[in-house]
């Protein structure tokens, strides 16, 4: 069986303290900094200059503006399998490795063929309640949900099943044949639709319960609610126009926009420039 050579690739952006608890927990997991790939998403300066001093044997990359998830997750993968990694273990700084997770995926990938493998994800506040071990679209309601079981089959389902982008492990030639993620959506959704293409190409996707992260729930969602409010809706409905088809798309599109109208009352009320922008442009996206 051949090598796979697998790097551990951190994602992050401003929050440092939170970086540094996450580089340090793969570090107490058994890895090396030599193993570590850190990629600042367009973070200040003197962060990236304290990651440097923190931890001088990882690999840092910075770029200067934030491409959002997506294209941090790109660019980050890119380097990677450049400098001739042929997998990588994937996880958002916000998050804790424990030992063999890297080990445990690669051995799921072998024995299964797979290109793609789902690490179980706990919250960092429970580490006995799941947050994810892969997820799943809702073909009827246009939404997705965790995963929380822990004796789902090994396998993936194609009909509707994603991996979370909080931790994944991709190995190059999957990344290569999907160019990554799309980076039209820049946060939200990118995740499900990166699995969703790699099941149109037949690309198997495994879950890998030996593979362990925690995870405290990210600050985004509450810190700008308005911004993540508007990408998540917005990549729903594009996500919906491009794998949903007939009278399922128009049901899900008509339950979207209700939903989207009902929040739009209740803006009204407060008389919210910004928010009523937002809306009017979601509603556009419902007719494009």
């Amino acid at each position: 069986m051949k090598e796979i050579k697998t790097a551990i690739v951190v994602l992050h952006y401003n929050k440092i303290r939170l970086t540094q608890r996450c580089i340090q927990s793969i570090l107490d997991a058994g890895y090396t900094q030599e193993q570590i790939h850190c990629f600042d998403n367009g973070s200040k300066p003197e962060i990236f200059e304290e990651l440097n001093a923190a931890f001088p044997q990882c690999a840092h990359q910075r770029i200067k503006t934030n491409l959002g998830f997506s294209g941090g997750f790109n660019r980050a993968l890119t380097q990677v399998f450049s400098r001739g990694n042929n997998a990588a273990l994937f996880c958002t700084n916000d998050t804790i490795m424990e030992s063999k997770a890297m080990e445990a995926c690669n051995s799921t990938a072998a024995q299964t063929g797979a290109g793609m493998v789902a690490p179980l994800i706990s919250y960092l506040t429970g580490p006995d309640a799941v947050d994810s071990i892969g997820a799943w679209f809702d073909h009827s309601k246009g939404f997705l949900y965790h995963y929380h079981e822990k004796n789902l089959p090994q396998l993936l389902d194609p009909a509707k099943d994603y991996i979370p982008g909080t931790a994944v492990w991709i190995n190059k030639k999957t990344f290569e044949t999907l160019n990554g993620t799309d980076e039209s959506f820049h946060m939200y959704w990118e995740d499900a639709d990166l699995s969703f293409r790699a099941h149109q190409k037949g690309i198997l996707q495994a879950r890998c319960y030996d593979a362990r992260f925690r995870h405290g729930v990210g600050q985004t969602n509450r810190k700008k609610p308005l911004y993540t409010t508007f990408y998540f809706h917005r990549n729903r409905i594009r996500f919906c126009k491009r794998y949903l088809q007939g009278e399922n798309l128009k049901n899900v599109l008509a339950l979207i926009r209700q939903e989207l109208l009902d929040m739009g009352e209740k803006w009204k009320e407060k008389a919210d420039v910004t928010r009523l922008d937002y809306l009017s442009r979601l509603m556009l996206e419902l007719e494009q």
